[in-house]
């Protein structure tokens, strides 16, 4: 499907929740993160239909998006962010992980 107007929409989808878990909404972060990280379940599920239409595996794209959200790995900015910006995208992104991880911790920040 890569290649192909569905595939842009599909492409489309998969970056709005990349954004989304850089963003500065919490809600909608939160559940990006869910959809992009999900070891099961139905958000796991779709995460994989959709990759699985471009033609990647979306456990694999999980398991990388855990490991920038750990710190052990970069999570690459999709825009032409400064890298200033970036980071403190991230640094938030791994906060509310580790807020979805850990629930009884305080969040990133106020709700």
């Amino acid at each position: 499907m890569t290649g192909t107007a569905e595939g842009a929409f599909v492409a489309a989808i998969i970056s709005q929740a990349y954004s989304d878990m850089l963003g500065p909404n919490d809600d909608h972060a939160y559940a990006a993160i869910t959809f992009l990280t999900a070891p099961n379940g139905r958000h796991a599920r779709w995460r994989g239909e959709l990759f699985g239409l471009l033609g990647l595996d979306g456990d694999i794209a999980a398991q990388r998006i855990v490991e920038g959200l750990e710190g052990n790995a970069d999570l690459h900015p999709f825009t032409l962010e400064t890298s200033e910006q970036h980071a403190v995208q991230v640094d938030l992104a791994r906060k509310r992980w580790q807020h979805l991880k850990y629930p009884h911790t305080l969040p990133a920040s106020s709700v």
